[in-house]
């Protein structure tokens, strides 16, 4: 157990002049002291200070009649608590205002209250229906009503000649219950609920109607008269219809719904409807029958022999005889605890963000809100088990403990119940509310052991009624998943995450779970008890979907929960209910230790039950194997062609096992967009065959990493240079597995032949070199870069005798030029025999300490942004790039999720048509972010990872707040983490993964970095207030000023465009799970451009990588039937190995030296077709003529001149000629020119 710590107390003794102290809530099962409750712990100078102020009070009232006073001990006490009981001085701020919101003002209340007293009023008039047959007692209705009713019977129907009888007479009593009279109502989505109940007279009904459903008739009969008096009842002025909660209709309700055309009973701005439920007393039937243990459903409305018990049958007919003891209970513990309210507002405002408790929602902006399966009473659950925390357990030994005190304040309250969530052992250790004979509930009538078979145990005072009796215990699973990853966001002091606590929904499962898949739920038999005992075939259905897909996932999975679409059902009062929808959607946790093995281990052949059990579970591909440790076991062994399939594992596992056991009807049911999503990663397999020696859909990265090792080899056994080879470093995308494809193997000798051009496109991967110390190396810049060029020469002239069939030149960058010689423009490509090439780059840090002096140095003007620049690439190239690429590897190690994720984020980019606007390595940078939050666990796939990338994209402010990514301390995490998997001894002293997630240091940004970034920030804001250049801020501890990768780009324009992008992305993911809307993602939109430059397909050196690439731009005549038979077209390019060799991007990088500033050009780098560009507003504008422009002009009026667009485009045209196909102009852009 965590060590206490000690807090200032807060809540009830907030008045108190004196500091008061308790510890904050603990697990420990310690019991506070009276004296504790009313003084907290003693102190000699807070007596003394206490003494003094009598003498204190007048010159503490003459100084407020200045300018400033001296703070009270209040104040005083509530400085203190604020800076230590909430960690983060903002977060008190932000609840106290956003309790303002969440409270509900009663103050609108008077229209709703006069319905309340007109439906009592009609209600005790009602009269008297006397018992009879069913078809009787329906006459009887008929003639109740003008409008048809008709009665909301449980499936199945009651038989028209069943022995029992139907009455009414009028309700014995009618209370308010619920939230509302309680005052712990807080407002949630949709509209709230106000929950009225009415107790039937028990005369109605007799002992046996506990068995095959018969109370649940009579019930559903009286509701019916009361929903037939209300419809006959105009001056109500509201809509009656049933309702009922996941689908069970064994608990129908009428819900009650204001008119606006009625002015005296409209409460439509308390945004709330009235629900009537039906009550019995609790005498009414022997507690005993009703145990989960025994079993109601038996004869011939069940099919099973030997029946089951029917443990949720009998909680439903149970609770409906405890809403007023409950009530009571609750409003006895607001008495006692002054911060009880609040609190239970808090806990409910968390739970429904997570998607825990029901909602009545309406329209299609709730179309992506879920809830957790079987979840709808997890805000009164809540609220139970903070009562049971300041009540104590009832179990022996454990009365007198309080694991919360009184005075506590709301924060306190709420950091304790999400402890004890997080870290009970609720699958081992059951839950005892205590006894409260005061008021109703208890003594407690059952023995504990009636509770045995119940998967998760929470029983209410009254002994006899399990909260959670409706609970799958993969949902408990999930809120004490979600408990624990709170705290450690509570625990996070250097962030802000109020938003994400409070504020932000988290309800879909693509935006919470690393797999997410939507399934139709298979039928069961109406007639098990089973189906019967859940309520609809949908409840049964999750049952069984979830024990299945945890058992065949095992280890593999650290959780799994089923969602469905929020809301309650609701239908009218002359209508039959329709059966719940059996669409779900399933959520899993991966483990990502676990999650992609190829073999699940099984038990050993002795042990006969449990193998049995194995081979019944997984049928005919379950197989005895021993192992080379000597082991036989039984086991299931999932075969693997590629890397691919790999990480698609864990939903291939899944889907063989629910078809199996007939949890789905086929397996095209189980729809999962993670494949869809993988596919956007990899060339068509009709152009890999043909381009590359090797696949690199089924080897991934190994093949150049491959090359790069034997490359490093020979380049240390060089013996021939003047210097040695101390150190080789990679510094490139694909070098760390984050390129968006994983490079192949080149077929170099078939270029122009069977390699079509569209596939060919030679990758050069970075790699920097530092040679050894020696006093050879010139001191002077433009010396060293001459030296750079010559070692460059002499390599290539000595690396070939060490790699055969390679071949090497010195390049020149793209933006090289001879009259800027300090600055490093030339590097030796390397183009292996085995298809692949390098650029080796030399590193000297001598360079390094000359140009920071010269940009400290020099002249103002041309020498010193001379000196800067070359400052600047250097550090980028020399500094940033080994230190982000060795971050990247690191973090790569500990979660293997990374690389995908920022895979997939760059491809996203590239397909809106943004590859030119933001750096490769800051779009890493975002993937890194989710995967080192506090707020989530890290994503377990890349499909996860993506969508909370599109998420921080949508949430992020980056007009006010700057990112700052602790990326060493993160790293250094990660090293821990590698050598502690390595540690043997490490499963000895594991604690549990809840006492980890809970307790778990988070990654934080040094402090000291953090003022620094935090001021470069504002700087940088100063500077450019209007975000033309640099609208991201992206920090580091290295690089806390945000110069490496976001120092000139994304401006205001395409940040805001990434957002909007984001949004309606997440928006399409969470509204539902379907692989067709991947594509939709992907898709640009062209029409906002002011022009667009149409690519010739064919000529495309990287077509291969577009995201619908067709066959007939490299196949004469489209794809053959036959693939070997169809020709290829012919080459434009010829056999000639070009490395780099990208036309698009040449032809881009052209057109922006050629008119800097007069167009913005947008292309996706991966195979994309289509260029556009959006022109310079300034320069489209009238603007006086001067010398030296800067672009092509036309005069207008006067001497106004405006750039002369038609003649640029022109030009465009012609410098991409047999390239460009054409150029479409957008219709206001040739308005503009008329």
């Amino acid at each position: 157990m965590a060590a206490k710590r000690k807090l200032p107390r807060a809540g009830a003794t907030k008045k108190s002049a004196r500091r008061q102290e308790v510890p904050i809530p603990s697990m420990e099962a310690d019991a506070y002291s009276e004296d504790d409750n009313e003084g907290g712990f003693e102190d000699l100078e807070e007596d003394e200070a206490g003494m003094d102020d009598a003498a204190e009070a007048p010159k503490r009232a003459q100084s407020r009649d200045g300018a400033f006073s001296i703070p009270s001990n209040e104040e005083i006490h509530g400085l203190k608590e604020t800076s230590e009981l909430y960690m983060n001085s903002m977060f008190k701020l932000q609840l106290d205002e956003m309790m303002r919101h969440v409270r509900v003002a009663k103050e609108r209340a008077g229209p709703m209250e006069l319905v309340l007293r007109r439906l009592h009023t009609l209600f005790m008039q009602l009269p008297a229906i006397p018992a009879q047959d069913l078809k009787s007692a329906k006459r009887a209705l008929a003639r109740r009503a003008k409008t048809p009713v008709t009665v909301p019977f449980p499936d199945p129907a009651p038989l028209e000649d069943a022995a029992y009888k139907y009455a009414f007479s009028k309700p014995s009593q009618m209370d308010l219950v619920g939230s509302w009279p309680l005052g712990t109502l807080a407002r949630r989505p949709g509209d709230m609920d106000v929950d009225v109940e009415v107790r039937m007279p028990s005369d109605l009904f007799q002992e046996k109607d506990t068995f095959n459903a018969r109370y649940f008739y009579k019930r559903a009969y009286y509701l019916a008269v009361l929903a037939a008096a209300i419809i006959e009842a105009p001056d109500l002025g509201v809509d009656v219809a049933f309702g009922d909660v996941n689908g069970d209709r064994r608990n129908t309700f009428l819900v009650l719904c204001p008119r606006r055309t009625s002015k005296d009973t409209d409460f439509t701005k308390l945004k709330s409807v009235i629900r009537i439920h039906l009550a019995h007393s609790l005498g009414t039937f022997p507690v005993a029958r009703l145990a989960p243990s025994r079993n109601s459903l038996r004869g011939t409305l069940v099919d099973e022999q030997a029946p089951a018990p029917t443990p949720e049958y009998n909680a439903s007919i149970l609770q409906d005889a405890l809403r007023l003891p409950h009530l009571v209970f609750l409003h006895h513990t607001a008495t006692q605890c002054a911060a009880f309210t609040e609190a239970c507002q808090l806990l409910k405002t968390w739970a429904t963000q997570r998607g825990f408790g029901a909602l009545t929602l309406s329209g299609t902006m709730y179309a992506g809100w879920r809830t957790v399966a079987r979840t709808e009473n997890a805000r009164f659950l809540l609220t139970m088990l903070l009562a049971h925390l300041l009540h104590g357990d009832d179990r022996k030994g454990r009365r007198d403990v309080r694991k919360l005190s009184s005075g506590f304040s709301s924060y306190q309250l709420l950091r304790g119940v999400l402890e004890f969530l997080a870290l009970h052992p609720w699958s081992t250790e059951p839950v005892f509310m205590r006894a409260q004979p005061a008021m109703g509930l208890g003594p407690h009538d059952l023995p504990y052991g009636a509770f045995a078979e119940c998967p998760r145990v929470f029983v209410d005072p009254s002994g006899c009624l399990n909260l959670l009796s409706a609970w799958p215990a993969a949902s408990l699973d999930l809120l004490q998943q979600e408990a624990a990853q709170t705290l450690r966001m509570l625990n996070d002091a250097e962030t802000d995450h109020f938003s994400a606590l409070f504020l932000t929904p988290c309800t879909a499962p693509i935006a919470r779970f690393d797999t997410a898949a939507a399934l139709t739920l298979a039928a069961h038999s109406k007639t098990s008890v089973a189906r019967l005992d859940a309520g609809c075939a949908r409840n049964i259905g999750l049952v069984r979907l979830l024990d299945v897909g945890a058992t065949a996932l095992g280890v593999r999975a650290r959780g799994i929960a089923a969602c469905y679409t929020a809301g309650l059902a609701r239908w009218q009062v002359d209508a039959e209910a329709a059966q719940p929808s059996r669409r779900v959607e399933l959520g899993i946790q991966l483990d990502a230790e676990h999650a992609f093995r190829q073999v699940d281990h099984g038990p050993m052949p002795e042990q006969k039950e449990d193998a049995e059990r194995f081979r019944a579970f997984w049928g005919d591909i379950a197989e005895l194997r021993r192992f080379r440790d000597g082991r036989v076991m039984e086991s299931v062994v999932w075969p693997i062609a590629s890397l691919a399939d790999r990480t698609r594992l864990p939903e291939r596992i899944l889907a063989y096992a629910l078809l199996r056991h007939q949890c789905i009807s086929s397996a095209s049911n189980l729809k999962c967009i993670g494949a869809a999503l993988d596919k956007l990663l990899v060339p068509p397999s009709t152009l890999s065959t043909r381009a590359y020696l090797k696949d690199p859909v089924q080897l991934g990265f190994q093949p150049v990493l491959g090359a790069l090792e034997t490359l490093i080899k020979r380049l240390r056994a060089m013996d021939q240079l003047p210097l040695s080879v101390i150190g080789v470093a990679p510094a490139d995308a694909a070098l760390r597995s984050m390129s968006v494809f994983a490079p192949g193997a080149l077929r170099l000798a078939e270029l122009g032949h069977s390699v079509p051009d569209v596939a060919s496109f030679l990758p050069v991967h970075t790699l920097l070199l530092t040679f050894e110390t020696s006093g050879q190396w010139p001191d002077d810049l433009a010396a060293i870069q001459e030296m750079k060029t010559a070692l460059y020469e002499r390599m290539a002239h000595v690396l070939p005798a060490h790699l055969d069939g390679a071949s090497m030149r010195v390049v020149y960058d793209v933006d090289a030029r001879a009259s800027e010689t300090i600055r490093d423009q030339t590097y030796l490509e390397i183009v292996l025999l085995s298809g692949f090439a390098f650029a080796a780059r030399i590193r000297h840090d001598r360079e390094h300490v000359l140009l920071q002096r010269l940009a400290r140095e020099a002249a103002a003007g041309a020498p010193r942004r001379e000196a800067q620049k070359a400052l600047a690439r250097y550090e980028t190239r020399f500094v940033h790039a080994p230190a982000h690429h060795a971050a990247m590897q690191a973090l790569q190690d500990q979660h293997p999720a990374l690389a995908p994720t920022a895979r997939l984020v760059k491809r996203w980019f590239g397909a809106q048509m943004l590859s030119t606007q933001v750096a490769p390595e800051a779009l890493e940078l975002l993937a890194v972010a989710v995967f080192i939050s506090s707020e989530h666990a890290p994503p377990g796939t890349s499909a996860a990872g993506f969508v909370r990338v599109l998420r921080l994209l949508r949430d992020w402010n980056w007009h006010e707040m700057p990112l700052l990514l602790p990326l060493e301390a993160a790293t250094r995490r990660a090293h821990e983490h590698r050598a502690a998997k390595l540690d043997e001894e490490r499963a000895v002293l594991r604690r549990t993964a809840a006492h980890e997630t809970v307790y778990a240091p988070p990654i934080v940004f040094p402090a000291a970095a953090r003022v620094e970034a935090e001021q470069n920030f504002r700087a940088a804001r100063t500077r450019d207030p209007a975000l033309h250049r640099r609208a991201w801020f992206i920090a580091t501890e290295l690089d806390p000023s945000a110069s490496a990768w976001t120092h000139n780009q994304p401006n205001a324009t395409v940040a805001d465009g990434v957002r909007q992008l984001a949004t309606r992305a997440v928006s399409i993911l969470e509204g539902a799970v379907r692989s067709k809307d991947v594509q939709v993602l992907f898709t640009p939109s062209v029409q906002h451009y002011d022009f667009v430059i149409h690519i010739h397909a064919g000529v495309h050196t990287r077509y291969v990588e577009h995201l619908q690439p067709e066959p007939g731009v490299w196949l004469v005549g489209g794809e053959k039937e036959y693939k070997n038979l169809a020709a290829l077209r012919r080459s434009v390019y010829g056999s000639d190995v070009r490395a780099d060799f990208d036309p698009v991007r040449a032809y881009v990088q052209l057109l922006l030296a050629l008119y800097p500033g007069t167009f913005t050009l947008f292309y996706d780098e991966h195979g994309g077709t289509a260029i556009g560009g959006l022109w310079n507003a300034k320069k489209k504008a009238r603007h006086p003529f001067k010398v030296l422009l800067g672009h092509s002009s036309r005069p207008v009026a006067g001497s106004d001149v405006v750039v002369n667009r038609p003649a640029i485009l022109a030009e465009v045209q012609r410098l991409g000629h047999g390239l460009v196909e054409r150029i479409v102009v957008a219709k206001e852009a040739l308005d503009g020119d008329t």
